[in-house]
């Protein structure tokens, strides 16, 4: 699902028009049950439940996100005056690649092979949740969306409508969007090399993804990724020999 929306978004970046939106999930479908027909290999049980747990943790995050809008006034929360972002163009077409972070983030969950190595790791995937919870709450920010034409054509600007109607202005510092996706990259240094560096260039994709479709401050996610960066690095760093 994710490599599918990468290929959406190259195909668009690159003018092709894509087909209607029920085409495009369509295919999005085929490809999705092909993959999971191929796969028939079957794990022990210790490592196949973290694939659920993985799922149950995004579950989790979304459910604080909205519970954290909710209780945010946005006119009281804060703005900030980003001349960087302000000078970028809205590319719609990254939206397909920004809605690939929830499946992104089970990843790992479903590739690190130790159940070990998988219990520090959704330690900090809650850590990471947790703190992000915190300051929305503690520290609320909004960022106020461009329009989008109404006959603005595309699939990525018929994903981004969709995302203006149900995603809140609020919660944008610091960026859970892209703290979570770096951190599943920085986890999936454990799986096989390919697939490792597909992680990290599918994490600064959604991180460019954010900016490009206005969803965060560049400050939200230089922060969501600097706070990635720290728990990952505190949570597999072994303490010296005494």
């Amino acid at each position: 699902m994710v490599a599918c929306g990468q290929v959406w978004c190259a195909l668009e970046l690159c003018g092709l028009t894509l087909g209607p939106p029920r085409f495009m999930f369509a295919i999005e479908g085929v490809v999705v049950l092909g993959a999971t027909l191929r796969t028939r290999e079957r794990e022990p049980f210790e490592v196949a439940r973290w694939g659920v747990i993985g799922l149950g943790t995004a579950t989790v995050w979304a459910a604080l996100y909205y519970a954290a809008a909710a209780l945010t006034h946005p006119p009281a929360a804060r703005v900030f005056d980003d001349s960087f972002l302000a000078r970028l163009p809205l590319v719609p077409a990254f939206t397909s690649i920004y809605l690939g972070v929830h499946v992104f983030s089970v990843v790992p969950y479903c590739v690190i092979p130790e159940p070990r190595i998988l219990r520090r790791y959704l330690l900090g995937n809650a850590l990471i949740v947790s703190l992000s919870t915190i300051a929305w709450v503690a520290l609320p920010v909004r960022l106020d969306r461009p329009p989008i034409p109404p006959d603005l054509p595309g699939f990525g600007a018929f994903l981004l409508r969709l995302v203006h109607q149900a995603d809140p202005i609020t919660n944008c510092f610091p960026s859970a969007h892209c703290s979570v996706s770096v951190y599943a990259a920085i986890g999936l240094r454990f799986a096989p090399r390919p697939l490792f560096a597909w992680g990290i260039f599918t994490a600064a994709a959604i991180c460019a993804s954010t900016i490009f479709i206005r969803q965060h401050y560049v400050a939200d996610v230089a922060a969501g990724a600097g706070i990635a960066a720290l728990i990952a690095y505190a949570i597999t760093r072994r303490p010296r020999a005494r």
